[in-house]
């Protein structure tokens, strides 16, 4: 999750890289793929050919990102940011290159963007949907933050596609709206699918992830997962996938104690964004469905660049999202995740968040 903080040269590899064993000595496969579970046999087989037994499983293989339909892909100087080895190239790469493009403008291609800028690069990114941060921030919020970032630099091909990634065996553009864009490097960010492939023979259950209930627990009782890979009941009693790293802890804490015979639940966490590099801060809690039937609150200070909307059904607080404050977070977080009944103070609920009075 410091990848960018990596790409920008903030951080070393040994300060993104977390692991602490805490003394216990865990046997490690490392740079060896697994290709199957025979769960008939409770076996692991690796690429090689090995196989290695198993009493209790997890599932913990995370997520790639999406390999959009667009042609050229495969090509030289395209990138996709998920891994360390691919950052190390791009960091190498970066330095000679002046235009970069990017495919995608959600949260990792928006941070991705600011971080090419503040390192001095010509920086554009596509979005076949009409505004930015699409699933993070809802249409008069993403305004805000297409402005702050256009008045940083960073230029925008909003509501457009990608049609091609042109060039030889190297990238040398992308084609829009039938007309091709140069550009040195090109990164595409278009969302992120689970690591599931290797379960395709396996009588474990999946969706878009792996299944699990509140104990992590797939369908077969003594396979868990967690973490991206994983597709759990979120707050509002729908299976979801959340890729951040707080679902990711909560649910390897959980699986774990139950793999150890600990019993334990997972209540489902809310996703949680907030974009690295952006100033004023830009963050959202939880998930705003497509439905209607939302009360929104919100609350505006534009002399202090303050945009905050709280979006309720059913006296719940179902998703936040907020400009140039973040100190709120926690509270609201909570509020999502253990779905607390805000009825008794939703009329005051923005003087609770706002001792300040801002202006509404």
């Amino acid at each position: 999750m410091f990848l960018v903080d990596y790409l920008t040269g903030e951080l070393g590899e040994g300060e993104i890289l977390l692991g602490d064993d805490h003394g216990l000595s865990p046997q490690r496969r490392l740079g060896q793929r697994v290709v199957r579970v025979d769960d008939s046999r409770n076996r692991v087989v690796m690429e090689s050919g090995r196989e290695i037994g198993y009493d209790k499983l997890l599932i913990a293989s995370g997520a790639s990102p999406l390999k959009p339909p667009v042609k050229g892909t495969d090509k030289e100087g395209v990138h996709f940011f998920n891994r360390l080895g691919g950052v190390k190239r791009l960091s190498q790469q970066v330095l000679n290159a002046e235009k970069v493009i990017i495919i995608g403008a959600g949260a990792i291609g928006v941070e991705l963007a600011i971080a090419f800028n503040k390192m001095g690069k010509n920086t554009l990114v596509v979005e076949l949907l009409g505004r930015v941060l699409p699933q993070m921030l809802d249409e008069d919020l993403a305004r805000h933050v297409e402005k702050q970032l256009t008045n940083s630099g960073i230029r925008f091909r909003l509501g457009e596609g990608v049609s091609e990634i042109t060039g030889d065996d190297r990238a040398a553009g992308v084609v829009v709206g039938g007309r091709e864009i140069p550009a040195d490097l090109i990164l595409v960010a278009v969302g992120l699918k689970p690591n599931i492939d290797f379960l395709e023979s396996s009588r474990v259950k999946v969706n878009r992830g792996v299944l699990v209930d509140e104990k992590m627990r797939t369908n077969l009782p003594n396979i868990y997962a967690a973490g991206d890979v994983a597709e759990s009941i979120d707050p509002y009693g729908r299976y979801e996938l959340v890729f951040n790293w707080y679902n990711a802890i909560d649910q390897g804490w959980t699986a774990g104690c139950n793999l150890i015979g600990i019993e334990n639940t997972c209540k489902a966490s809310p996703g949680l964004v907030a974009l690295k590099g952006m100033e004023p801060p830009v963050i959202s809690i939880g998930r705003k469905h497509f439905e209607n039937g939302y009360e929104t609150l919100s609350c505006t200070d534009r002399a202090k660049g303050v945009y905050e909307k709280v979006f309720i059904k059913d006296n719940h607080i179902d998703c936040y999202q907020a400009i140039g404050i973040s100190d709120r977070a926690g509270l609201i977080y909570g509020y999502i995740k253990e779905r607390k009944d805000i009825g008794n103070i939703k009329d005051g609920l923005l003087d609770i968040l706002h001792p300040a009075n801002l202006a509404a």
